[in-house]
């Protein structure tokens, strides 16, 4: 077997290692379980595995081709790993994501282990630098797909002297009641504290009727402490009012439920809101997600 042969396989013997840690690890950011790639345990299994196999499989230069192998594989992962989608998007298994290390390190240690090392290290590099700009056009359609992928109705209102400020990440599968969570703000406000200007909750009709939406509203818990009662304000409109002003508007219109609440706006506004329900494109509902990571 050739040089480049032996060092893909002293690469996947690194990757495959590293891929295992990863999978019986723990998440640490609550998605797909990192804020990079690699953790300590796996950065070290790669050096002490590549310096140690490079020896066994005997490359030429095997020091230099171990650590050249190791921090292309660290420069290429986390490249990749730029453009790489969380495990909410799609409903798919953290641990597949430890493909990533294995095509790294597979690549770079063939790569260093290669007669013209300096050329493929190279394009490894180009690489590497061309998936920086990539990388927030690549989530933004990551997001898309995972809001097309959500399981409800992609809809949203117009309401009065606001505009979509911002929308919560779409979390597939997982056990948990689908929604679109959207926040709208006046141009040009900031919101005080903790509370939206008008948030949006977007649910499937099936979870009831608007009236029993109001009687047990999305945020139960917060509504619990809010208190309030329910009145029908129309044949398809019911309002909920609590403490400190908060107040929400309840109606179904296209295949959905919808939530609109505020301790800011009146209900007046928010009817009208709950009055003009329309089709959002996943592509907009993307572009309002803060952080984009």
């Amino acid at each position: 077997m050739g040089e480049v042969g032996r060092g893909a396989l002293v690469g996947l013997a690194a990757g495959g290692v590293q891929a295992g840690i990863w999978a019986v690890s723990p998440p640490w950011d609550g998605h797909s379980g990192v804020d990079g790639p690699y953790s300590m345990p796996m950065t070290a299994a790669l050096f002490l595995l590549g310096a140690g196999l490079a020896a066994v499989a005997r490359l030429p230069r095997w020091p230099l081709v171990a650590l050249a192998g190791c921090l292309a594989t660290l420069f290429l992962g986390g490249a990749l790993w730029g453009i790489t989608p969380e495990t909410s998007f799609y409903d798919f298994d953290r641990s597949l994501l430890g493909v990533v290390h294995v095509v790294s390190a597979v690549t770079a240690f063939a790569a260093a282990a290669a007669t013209r090392w300096w050329t493929w290290l190279g394009l490894i590099a180009l690489v590497c630098a061309l998936a920086v700009p990539l990388e927030e056009p690549a989530w933004r359609w990551h997001l898309a797909r995972a809001f097309e992928r959500v399981g409800v109705p992609l809809v949203a209102p117009d309401v009065p002297g606001h505009r979509l400020h911002s929308v919560s990440w779409p979390s597939v599968g997982g056990g948990h009641e689908p929604v679109l969570d959207m926040e709208y703000r006046r141009p040009g406000a900031e919101a005080d504290g903790s509370l939206p200007a008008v948030q949006v909750i977007v649910r499937r009709d099936a979870a009831g009727t608007a009236g029993q939406a109001c009687a047990r509203p999305y945020h139960l818990e917060s509504w619990a402490y809010s208190g309030g009662h329910c009145r029908a304000a129309s044949e398809h409109h019911w309002v909920r009012s609590g403490r400190n002003g908060r107040i929400a508007v309840f109606t179904r219109a296209a295949g959905a439920l919808i939530q609109l609440e505020s301790h800011r706006a009146g209900e007046r506004t928010l009817l009208s809101a709950a009055r003009a329900i329309h089709p959002i494109s996943p592509e907009t509902l993307a572009q309002h997600v803060h952080p984009i990571r």
